[in-house]
C-alpha cells in the first residue's frame, strides 16, 4: 500500500512541476510602476480611476471608443506636420525602432504582464496577446447564445486582431505622439493666451488679432474646449492610465530636434522649440498642481510627476527619518472642534504648497497648528484617490499623502469640523457645502492599508495639549470672559472694582 502511496504522490509532483516552467519569475520585476488598483480600494469609487475621455496603455484601451481613436490619429497627422517632409520618414522609423527594442522593459512597468508576449501556433513570430487588463481571451456570446473566445487585443479591424507585434509598437507610438501633440498645443495655446493679452491692453492692434487668435484654437477638439482639458488631464493623471515616463522622454528626445518652430532662442524665450524638454513640457501641462514649480528629475509616470508636486522639495531633514517604518500609525487624534475648545488655533500657510512641512517647530505647544493650504475641488478625490493608490502599491513606506490624508480624517469627522478649518482657511472649499468636504475627507482612507504615519508626532503632541486642564482652563476663561474687546475690557474692569472693594472691605478691620 505504502509503495502505491509513493507512486501516486511521484505522480502528483512531476504534474505539479510541469505547471511551474523554468521561464518563470520568482521575484516582480525591478521596472514594475504601474499596477492595477487594488480591489478593495477601487470598490470605493470605481469612477475615480477609469479614464472618461482618454485611454493611454494597455489597461484601458478597450474601452476607448472610435472617436477618440480617430482623434489620435489626427494629433499624429497634425504632430508630424511640425517636422521637415523629408526627415517624417526616418523619424517614424527610429521611433517605431525605439519601442521594439525596448518592448520588454516596457511590458515589465505594468503589473501581471499586461503584455504577454506568446508564440503563435505556427511558431513564426512573437506576438502579443494580452494587450489588455487580466485576460487575454474574453468569454463573449455571439448572436446564437454560445459562448466563444474572442482574442480582446483589436485593432479597428477585428478580423485582424492581434496579428503581429504592431498591435505593441503602433499603440505605444499612437498614445505618446497624441500626448506629444497635445502637451506642445497646451503649451502654445498659453504662450499665445499671455502674448494676446499683452496685446489686447493696446487698444491700436484692434480686434484683428483677437480673431487670429481664437482662429487658431476654435477648431481643436480638445484645446477649444476648458472644461475637455480638464478631463483630459484628469485622465493623464490616473494610475492605470500611464505610459512609462521614460519611453516618452526617449521618443521626444528623438524627434524635439526636428519640430519646426521658427524660435531663435533668445535668451528668457518661452517657447515650444528642440531647447524645451519633455519634463517641461510636463510641468507646464500639469501647472495646476505644481505650486511650488518644481522639476522632478526621474518620475516613473505622470501620476508619480504629481505625487512629487505635493512633497517638500528636500526631505533630507534633521528630523526623525519621516520613512522609518517603526514609527506607529496614529491611533488617536482629538478631532478639530475639540482640539479648539481646548485653545488650539489652525493656521494657514498661504506660501507653502506641499502636504506637510518636516522641520521640527514649538508651534503645538504654543497652541497653534500651521498647515498649509488644501484647496479641495472637483478633481480633489480623483487625483488624491489615484496618489494614494500608487503610494499603496509601490511606496508604502514612504506613503506621505496617505499619512496626510490620515492626519486629516482624525481632525474632520463632521461637517463642524470642516467648517472651522474652513474658517480657519487652513481648507478652501470649492466643492459645495462642508459637509461634502467632511465627506470627501472620510472616505479617501477606506481601504488604504497604514504601516507607519510622519504626524504621529504630530498626533501625540496635540493630544498631550488637549489633555492639559491648564490648556482648557485658559480657553474656557478667553471664550467665556475674552470673547471681544468689549467683554474683555468689562470683565478686566470688574476685576480691578473687585481687587479695589476687597482692599477697602480689608482695611475697615484696621
Amino acid at each position: 500500500m505504502g509503495g502505491i502511496g509513493s507512486a501516486s504522490t511521484s505522480i502528483d509532483i512531476e504534474e505539479l512541476l510541469k505547471e511551474v516552467p523554468d521561464s518563470l519569475q520568482t521575484t516582480l520585476p525591478e521596472e514594475m510602476c504601474i499596477y492595477h488598483v487594488p480591489v478593495d480600494i477601487r470598490q470605493v469609487n470605481k469612477d475615480a480611476y477609469t479614464p472618461q475621455v482618454i485611454c493611454i496603455g494597455p489597461i484601458h484601451e478597450k474601452n476607448e471608443n472610435q472617436v477618440i481613436k480617430e482623434l489620435k490619429r489626427r494629433y499624429f497627422k497634425q504632430f508630424f506636420n511640425r517636422l521637415p517632409v523629408e526627415k517624417r520618414k526616418p523619424v517614424l522609423e527610429e521611433l517605431v525602432k525605439t519601442i521594439t527594442d525596448g518592448a520588454v522593459e516596457i511590458r515589465n512597468c505594468y503589473e501581471d504582464a499586461a503584455f504577454e508576449l506568446c508564440k503563435d501556433p505556427k511558431g513564426c513570430e512573437v506576438k502579443i496577446r494580452n494587450c489588455y487588463e487580466d485576460a487575454a481571451f474574453e468569454l463573449r456570446k455571439d448572436p446564437k447564445d454560445h459562448e466563444v473566445e474572442i482574442l480582446d487585443c483589436s485593432e479597428d479591424d477585428s478580423s485582424k486582431r492581434c496579428e503581429d507585434q504592431k498591435v505593441f509598437w503602433k499603440m505605444i507610438l499612437w498614445d505618446a505622439v497624441f500626448i506629444f501633440e497635445l502637451f506642445l498645443k497646451n503649451r502654445e495655446f498659453k504662450e499665445d493666451k499671455k502674448s494676446q493679452g499683452k496685446k489686447d491692453k493696446d487698444k491700436s492692434q484692434g480686434k484683428k488679432d483677437t480673431e487670429k487668435y481664437q482662429e487658431k484654437y476654435k477648431y481643436d477638439y480638445i484645446i477649444a474646449k476648458p472644461w475637455l482639458r480638464s478631463a483630459v488631464q484628469r485622465d493623464l493623471i490616473l494610475l492605470e492610465n500611464q505610459l512609462p515616463f521614460w519611453i516618452l522622454d526617449d521618443l521626444y528626445g528623438i524627434v524635439s530636434k526636428y519640430i519646426i518652430t521658427g524660435c531663435s532662442c533668445l535668451p528668457k524665450t518661452d517657447c515650444c522649440c528642440p531647447c524645451i524638454t519633455f519634463p517641461e513640457l510636463t510641468c507646464t501641462f500639469f501647472k495646476k498642481y505644481n505650486k511650488n514649480k518644481t522639476s522632478p528629475k526621474k518620475p516613473l509616470h505622470f501620476t508619480d510627476m504629481v505625487r512629487s508636486f505635493f512633497l517638500p522639495k528636500d526631505l533630507d531633514t534633521k528630523d526623525p527619518n519621516p520613512k522609518d517604518p517603526s514609527s506607529p500609525p496614529i491611533k488617536k487624534l482629538y478631532r478639530a472642534t475639540r482640539l479648539h475648545q481646548a485653545g488650539m488655533k489652525f493656521k494657514p500657510k498661504p506660501d507653502e504648497h506641499t502636504i506637510k512641512s518636516w522641520k521640527e517647530d514649538d508651534s503645538i505647544k504654543k497652541g497653534e497648528l500651521h498647515f498649509p493650504t488644501l484647496v479641495i475641488d472637483d478633481q480633489t478625490d480623483c487625483i488624491f484617490r489615484n496618489l494614494m493608490a500608487l503610494e499603496q502599491c509601490h511606496y508604502p513606506y514612504e506613503a506621505f499623502i496617505c499619512d496626510y490624508v490620515k492626519f486629516l480624517d482624525f481632525l474632520v469627522d463632521t461637517q463642524e469640523d470642516a467648517d472651522l478649518l474652513i474658517k480657519s482657511k487652513v481648507i478652501v472649499n470649492r466643492l459645495g457645502e462642508s459637509d461634502d468636504v467632511a465627506k470627501l475627507i472620510n472616505k479617501l482612507c477606506q481601504g488604504i492599508a497604514e504601516v507607519s504615519s510622519c504626524y504621529n508626532r504630530h498626533a501625540e503632541a496635540l493630544n498631550e495639549y488637549y489633555d492639559s486642564c491648564y490648556n482648557k482652563s485658559k480657553a474656557f476663561l478667553r471664550r467665556q470672559y475674552f470673547k471681544n474687546v468689549w467683554i474683555g475690557t468689562g470683565t478686566v474692569v470688574g476685576l480691578i472694582v473687585l481687587f479695589i472693594t476687597l482692599g477697602n472691605f480689608v482695611r475697615s478691620f484696621f
